[in-house]
């Protein structure tokens, strides 16, 4: 039977809403082993009212700060033997993706698809990984990963390139197959595969899935195999708000 990753999140109280609504959608699917690491005391002590497992974390306010906090938090769990995913909470949850026992989650690093950032993978792959939604195997391997991930993004400043640009000089090797459809965003294609790719790196030290975009969704399909979707929205809490509730991914009042 496979087993069941720990769910983890960030949050801070300006976006209290996002993540209630997030939570609540986990609950309606019975995910149930979830985390939320707090950016603040406020937020800590919401979840702990609600029973939800929490962790403060220090945090400096800025993005890049967070991406390195992140990344630190998940280092930690790889070298704790933790497996996980990460979740933003924006990508809201219509399916329980761990009642399966595909293949799909079998590599060591299993990843969400983005849109063309960055570039430099885009061109090389047609295609890019998203940190919005990913699933890590303890291993080694990706002890290694996240350990190199931490210092290039801190240079960086930006935790979506850093994974893409790493696994290019790693020489991450998909596939060679045409892709299934595609889907137009800002005067680009974005390639898309019915079926989860498997790439692993040069050396053979990594494997990588990367998930199909109709099932963990970018960018909106008109299609019932959704598992997550993660729609692009605005940073602001209040627009971010409009915009799943237009999307029809809103639980709360």
């Amino acid at each position: 039977m496979p087993t069941t990753p720990l769910v983890v999140t960030f949050s801070d109280w300006a976006y209290q809403p996002i993540l209630e609504n997030w939570l609540e959608h986990l609950s309606t699917l019975g995910v149930s082993n979830v985390r939320v690491y707090c950016l603040d005391a406020r937020t800590e002590r919401w979840c702990r009212k609600r029973s939800v497992s929490t962790e403060l974390i220090a945090w400096d306010g800025s993005l890049g700060g967070l991406w390195a906090r992140r990344l630190a938090v998940f280092h930690g769990l790889i070298e704790s033997g933790v497996e996980f995913v990460h979740s933003d909470t924006d990508a809201i949850w219509l399916r329980n993706p761990f009642l399966g026992t595909g293949d799909q989650y079998e590599d060591d690093l299993v990843f969400s698809q983005g849109t063309i950032w960055p570039p430099e993978a885009f061109e090389r792959w047609n295609l890019v990984l998203c940190c919005g939604w990913f699933r890590v195997k303890p291993s080694l391997a990706t002890l290694s990963f996240f350990k190199d991930l931490i210092a290039d993004v801190a240079i960086s400043g930006d935790d979506q390139l850093s994974v893409n640009r790493l696994l290019v000089r790693r020489n991450l090797r998909w596939p060679d197959a045409p892709a299934d459809y595609e889907l137009p965003f800002n005067e680009h294609t974005v390639h898309c595969w019915h079926l989860p790719r498997r790439g692993r790196t040069a050396d053979g030290s990594l494997g990588v899935t990367l998930l199909p975009h109709a099932e963990y969704q970018r960018l909106p399909e008109q299609t019932e195999k959704a598992v997550v979707k993660h729609f692009l929205t605005p940073k602001r809490r209040d627009k971010k708000v409009a915009a799943l509730r237009a999307a029809n991914l809103w639980r709360l009042n």
